[in-house]
């Protein structure tokens, strides 16, 4: 907080000084011009507010609450091969499955309740509010399922696995009659929470990664940092900066008071079984478009991205409604806090009786009205459809305060009241679900807490007994037996840091070949049963609320299928090519390098996307320069060639890279 007083002083002591005249003036000149200051100054700072209202606002109808935009890694001669709110993965989706809890998440640019803001690399973990304490910003872990005592009763690691499939099958086809998949596969709702907090001084890290945190001493450091890679346009490496913004919430006195966005990611384990059937995959053509996939393709690909409804329509109260309502907000679970301001007290929109709202959890709609008169179903927001809003008590959420003033028509007696309200907003991101794979160790590995074991470089999950993991660990979290799976790991990151199989001493010291066991976006194959997601993303998208969005959907809707909409054609067209296909000429081509042969930097490869004119021109004879994607942190530029197979000409300016990968390109 800053006060003005002293340099007002300052300022008339200075003009007074410098004025010719031998007539001292009185105290009250002084004060006079101090007071007309500060009221300048007082207006100034309120001007300043509207200001950074007019933003706010501007921002709200320009879209809803969502997702913007996730980092660009990609481009091409039309603007759809680079990134939107997704590409190679929905919101930046990637896997870090070697990590016990750890949920891999890039950097994202979002909006909620008109606050624009950018985040660091997430990489957050599987954590949820605390359950027995309201203390601010606690939280804990997410219980693990447990493991289907059908699957323990086994005697050997082949017939347990054999058991464990027949519960993911009955799991993927949703047929729970002989094994009741919905007591070991729990849903989790994640999502992101932020609030205006009231501590500008000290800076506070959103939430624990394994992984990433932001490279910031205080929060000036922060803005100064965001500001010159703004300015530069360049990037912090490590993606550990973030743009939280700072704004003035009020002025008391001259005084004004500064308040501090901070957001958090948390997973609140649901109340009741998800079935798939209520996560509807959409239709983000500009991905689809640039990868050359089909609908069939997209489901199980990384750039993917669902709705959650339970039913088509136009509804109020909805599933989601539903689940976010278990959600709480920063008093934690087992709050209850209601809500009167304006005298009008808001009531639960579920419900048909005057049930009050509970507004601790976070909620959309609500019911307002006097108590047994009529009352109306109202939304969060002016044009928000996912402004979620939860009311806290925490003193460390900056308070707004509004007062509303009534004259008496007979005694013109003039009676004031006031109201004090804290607030924070969430917005869903993804559901996680979560599996008996996460506490299934069947070989009996031990697991090494933080800290209580060396790393050892020489141990890189190798299969001889000098190389392997010594156990598992929150960073090496292997312990599901690698027979389950068939094949590698579904698709691949340049940020994922999952291996596909590796070595690791059971209890008895013999190596074990195993595989993560913590959260994917896609299992690998499972023999018999087939690939399933264990992520959906449902995060909405800030411009899926304007009016352009909203006619393109619509028009998108129609020339999808036209045969079902072609009544709302102006002129219906004739139908004659029955295809639905995509030429495989049409697709982008995702080319990998050959596996580098130095250490260090040590085994990896790279990604190269080719888009369809650029195939066509180096099939007539044309080179491309291309830059690879990043791995093990660096990247190449390469010097391409078509001839019968794509190769390398040049690497970096030499003949050949600097870590031995190959010359020759292969299909991804």
């Amino acid at each position: 907080m800053i006060r003005y007083t002293s340099f007002a002083l300052l300022v008339l002591t200075v003009c007074v000084c410098g004025e010719h005249t031998t007539t001292p003036f009185p105290q009250a000149y002084y004060q006079g011009r101090i007071d007309g200051f500060h009221s300048r100054m007082e207006q100034i700072l309120r001007q300043m507010m509207m200001q950074q209202m007019h933003v706010e606002e501007r921002i709200r109808s320009d879209g809803q609450s969502g997702i913007k935009q996730i980092r660009q890694y990609h481009d091409g001669t039309r603007p759809y091969y680079s990134e939107t709110h997704t590409f190679r993965g929905a919101a930046a989706a990637h896997d870090h499955s070697n990590y016990d809890s750890t949920v891999g998440l890039g950097e994202v640019n979002m909006v909620m309740n008109g606050i624009d803001f950018r985040t660091r690399h997430n990489d957050y973990k599987l954590r949820r509010s605390a359950t027995n304490s309201s203390l601010y910003q606690l939280s804990e872990d997410v219980p693990f399922p447990e493991v289907p005592p059908e699957v323990l009763s086994k005697k050997t690691i082949t017939e347990q696995v054999a058991e464990m499939r027949e519960w993911f099958r009955a799991w993927k086809d949703q047929d729970h009659s002989v094994r009741d998949y919905r007591k070991y596969f729990k849903p989790l709702l994640c999502y992101m929470e932020a609030a205006w907090t009231m501590d500008t001084t000290h800076f506070i890290e959103p939430f624990h990664s394994d992984r990433h945190a932001i490279d910031a001493t205080s929060w000036h450091d922060l803005q100064d940092k965001i500001r010159f890679t703004s300015y530069s346009g360049s990037k912090n490496v490590m993606e550990n900066f973030a743009f939280l913004p700072t704004k003035i919430m009020d002025v008391v006195n001259g005084t004004p008071e500064f308040a501090q966005w901070n957001y958090r990611i948390l997973c609140h384990p649901l109340k009741r079984d998800l079935p798939f059937k209520h996560l509807h995959l959409q239709d983000d053509l500009s991905v689809r478009f640039a990868h050359g996939q089909t609908m069939d393709e997209l489901y199980l690909d990384r750039s993917a991205r669902f709705s959650l409804y339970d039913k088509d329509g136009q509804d109020t109260y909805s599933l989601m409604d539903e689940l976010m309502s278990e959600v709480p907000g920063k008093d934690n679970y087992y709050a209850h806090l209601t809500e009167d301001v304006f005298g009008e007290l808001l009531y639960d929109a579920s419900k048909t009786d005057d049930t009050p709202l509970n507004t601790a959890y976070y909620h959309r709609w609500y019911k307002v009205g006097k108590n047994g008169s009529k009352q109306q179903v109202l939304h969060r927001g002016f044009s928000d459809r996912n402004l979620w809003v939860a009311q806290t008590s925490q003193p460390m959420i900056a308070p707004m305060t509004v007062k509303q003033c009534a004259v008496d028509p007979v005694s013109k007696n003039k009676t004031c009241q006031s109201w004090t309200r804290r607030y924070s907003y969430a917005l869903p991101l993804e559901v996680i679900y979560s599996t008996p794979m996460f506490t299934w160790n069947p070989f009996g590995i031990n697991f090494w807490k933080r800290g209580t074991q060396a790393k050892d470089p020489k141990r890189m999950g190798g299969s001889t007994p000098e190389t392997a993991y010594n156990g598992s660990s929150y960073a090496n979290f292997y312990h599901t037996p690698a027979g389950l799976f068939s094949g590698k790991e579904v698709s691949t990151d340049p940020a994922d840091t999952t291996k596909s199989n590796v070595g690791v001493l059971d209890k008895h010291g013999n190596v074990q070949r195993v595989a993560a066991s913590g959260t994917r976006i896609v299992l690998p194959n499972i023999p018999g049963v087939g690939k399933i997601r264990m992520r959906y993303p449902i995060v909405p998208v800030h411009m899926e609320g304007s009016g352009v969005w909203k006619e393109l959907d619509a028009l998108k809707d129609m020339l999808m299928d036209i045969q079902k909409y072609k009544g709302l054609f102006h002129h219906p067209p004739t139908l004659t090519d029955s295809s639905n296909g995509t030429q495989s000429s049409e697709k982008t081509l995702h080319l990998r390098t050959g596996v580098a042969t130095r250490t260090p930097p040590g085994p990896h490869v790279h990604d190269i996307f080719l888009s369809p004119d650029v195939q066509e021109s180096m099939k007539n004879g044309e080179r491309k320069t291309m830059v690879t994607s990043e791995a093990l942190g660096h990247t190449h530029q390469l010097i391409l060639s078509y001839k019968n197979t794509y190769s390398i000409l040049w690497c970096d300016g030499q003949t050949h890279c600097w870590d031995g990968h190959p010359m020759n390109l292969y299909p991804a």
